[in-house]
């Protein structure tokens, strides 16, 4: 029904507003249930999900639980092989930020096949020279050295028995997160004031974690 679209739309567009001011667990309170009415309007297979499961896997990601990030971001990736094919923009961009949660689960291999096709894909759309195309070799040089380094220890047969610190470190930049979301959600790219974010910090930390847990709605 038109209220309901109305009504997923109007959700959709203050979890962005409540994201982009640090309210992350009440954004994603808000965009699971977007994500909901988006899915029982057209179900599971629309291509507007995965902008659904992009914010909810980014909002994941902020908030330290990134095995439920991948698992959205993936599902955002599927949707966007279907309908815009693998050698499209969008894809590259949903492998960038597959590798980028697997990389913070410390599985450096297997971000490395996602980085090398959005990187394939950057260099034929945007030339070696654009920016987004070094960026996204500087990741993959970033993953290749931690992977590495672990295989390293794990072919040591003289080995510690404390694994070495595979802690990875963001490498995107906030502009590049910033200017992604936007292009998911189809706004101008502009990064939230800090002071904006300092004043949200404080009513978000004193949400009890279990709020946004209680409210995950599974990939139907």
């Amino acid at each position: 029904p038109l209220c309901w679209r109305v009504k997923q739309w109007y959700q959709r567009r203050v979890a962005i507003t409540a994201g982009n001011l640090g309210q992350t667990s009440v954004a994603l309170r808000l965009m699971y249930r977007a994500k909901y009415l988006l899915h029982l309007i057209y179900g599971n297979n629309h291509l507007e999900q995965a902008a659904f499961d992009i914010n909810i896997g980014m909002m994941l990601h902020t908030k330290g639980d990134t095995k439920n990030s991948q698992r959205f971001l993936e599902s955002a990736l599927r949707l966007h092989k279907k309908f815009h094919g693998s050698n499209s923009v969008q894809v590259a961009m949903c492998n960038i930020l597959v590798a980028r949660a697997l990389a913070h689960n410390a599985d450096f291999r297997e971000a490395m096949k996602y980085q090398k096709h959005a990187l394939e894909v950057y260099a034929e759309k945007y030339g070696e020279n654009d920016k987004r195309t070094r960026e996204c070799s500087a990741f993959l040089s970033t993953l290749t050295q931690k992977a590495v380094e672990l295989q390293k220890w794990l072919q040591n047969s003289n080995k510690e028995k404390v694994l070495p610190n595979m802690a990875f470190s963001e490498v995107l930049q906030d502009a590049t997160i910033t200017e992604m979301l936007a292009t998911v959600n189809g706004l101008p790219a502009s990064t939230p004031s800090k002071e904006k974010k300092a004043e949200a910090q404080p009513d978000d930390k004193k949400e009890k974690s279990t709020d946004c847990d209680s409210a995950l709605i599974p990939l139907l």
